[in-house]
C-alpha cells in the first residue's frame, strides 16, 4: 500500500510538470550550445575533502542566451534515460540557476531555489575585465587571459576570439570571445569547456521554469537573496539537516521522483526511501549535503 501511494505520487508530480512546461512557443533558436564542466572543491561531513560536480548548458542564440542545467536540457531535446534522469536530480539537488540574458544587453533574469521556494530576480553585471597578453590553449582553443571580480570573488577567465560571442558559463560574460575555462582565486570553483555544438535548437519561455511546479517564484532583490541563501546555506546545521531551518506544514505540497520503482527495489523486494529525490512545493530537498561554498559571497 505504502509503495503504491509513493508511485502515485511519482506520477502526480511528473503530470505537474508537464502541464507546467505546454508552452514550448519558440522565442529564438541556438546558433550553438557549449556545455561546461563545474566543479566545487568542498568537504563532506567528516571535513574530508570531497568535489562536488554537474554540467551545465549555455545556450547562444540570435537574441537570447540561456544558461541551465545540462541534462535538464537535453533530455528535453533528446530523450531521458536513467542515466539522464538522475544527472537531472542532482542538478536540481544542486539548485542550479537558470540564467537568461539579451544577447545586446548586461541585464539578466536569474530563476534560482532556495528550499521550499523558487525566486527570481533580475540583475544588471557589466563586468569590468581586465585584459592581459597571456594565452593558453584550453580544450583545444588558443586563449587569452582575462580577470575580473564579481559578488566578492576575483575570477580568472580563458577565452577563445576562434568564437565570436561575448557569452560563457553561469554570470560570466562580456569577453571579445567565448569563456573556454573560468576559476576563482581561492581555487574552489572552476568551470571547463567540454563541448561545443553547432546545432540549431530551440530556446523557449517555459525552459526558464521547467521541472518548477505550479507555483510561481518568489519576486525579490539580489542582495536579499544571496544574503539569505548564504545565511541559511553555510549554518553548521545544513550538512546534516538541510532543511533545519523550515517546519514542514499542511501547506507544503510534497511529492517524490524517482526513475523506476521496480528496479529500485531492494533484492528481497523491500524499498527504500532514500532512492526517493524528495521535492516540496516542486523544489528539491537534498537529505544530506557537503560543506556548502557560495558562489557569491556578496
Amino acid at each position: 500500500m505504502k509503495n503504491s501511494k509513493i508511485l502515485l505520487l511519482v506520477i502526480a508530480w511528473m503530470l505537474s510538470v508537464c502541464i507546467h512546461a505546454q508552452d514550448d512557443t519558440p522565442i529564438d533558436s541556438t546558433l550553438f550550445t557549449v556545455g561546461y564542466d563545474f566543479r566545487v572543491n568542498t568537504k563532506d561531513v567528516d571535513g574530508e575533502p570531497v568535489v562536488d560536480s554537474l554540467k551545465t548548458v549555455v545556450l547562444v542564440g540570435q537574441s537570447y542566451i540561456l544558461s541551465k542545467g545540462y541534462s535538464s536540457y537535453w533530455t528535453k531535446i533528446d530523450g531521458e534515460t536513467h542515466e539522464t534522469f538522475d544527472q537531472m536530480q542532482n542538478e536540481r539537488l544542486m539548485h542550479t540557476p537558470i540564467i537568461m540574458r539579451n544577447a545586446i544587453e548586461t541585464e539578466m533574469t536569474v530563476y534560482e531555489d532556495i528550499p521550499v521556494s523558487h525566486y527570481v530576480y533580475t540583475e544588471d553585471v557589466n563586468l569590468e575585465w581586465n585584459l592581459t597578453d597571456d594565452t593558453l590553449t584550453v580544450s583545444g582553443y588558443l586563449c587569452k587571459k582575462a580577470q575580473t571580480r564579481y559578488g566578492g570573488r576575483t575570477w580568472t577567465a580563458w577565452y577563445t576570439e576562434e568564437v565570436a560571442t561575448t557569452a560563457g558559463p553561469w554570470k560570466l560574460s562580456g569577453l571579445p570571445g567565448l569563456i573556454v575555462k573560468a576559476t576563482d582565486g581561492n581555487g574552489i570553483f572552476s568551470f571547463t569547456l567540454f563541448e561545443l555544438k553547432n546545432r540549431t535548437v530551440p530556446i523557449s519561455i517555459s525552459l526558464m521554469e521547467e521541472g518548477r511546479g505550479d507555483l510561481p517564484p518568489v519576486k525579490t532583490k539580489r542582495e536579499k537573496f544571496i544574503e539569505r541563501r548564504n545565511k541559511l546555506f553555510m549554518n553548521p546545521r545544513y550538512i546534516t539537516e538541510p532543511l533545519y531551518y523550515h517546519q514542514l506544514s499542511e501547506a507544503d505540497y510534497r511529492v517524490f521522483s524517482l526513475w523506476s520503482l521496480e528496479e529500485s527495489r531492494n533484492p528481497d523486494g523491500s524499498f527504500s526511501m532514500d532512492v526517493l529525490t524528495t521535492y516540496i512545493n516542486g523544489v528539491a530537498v537534498p537529505k544530506k549535503c557537503n560543506e556548502y561554498q557560495p558562489l557569491e559571497l556578496e
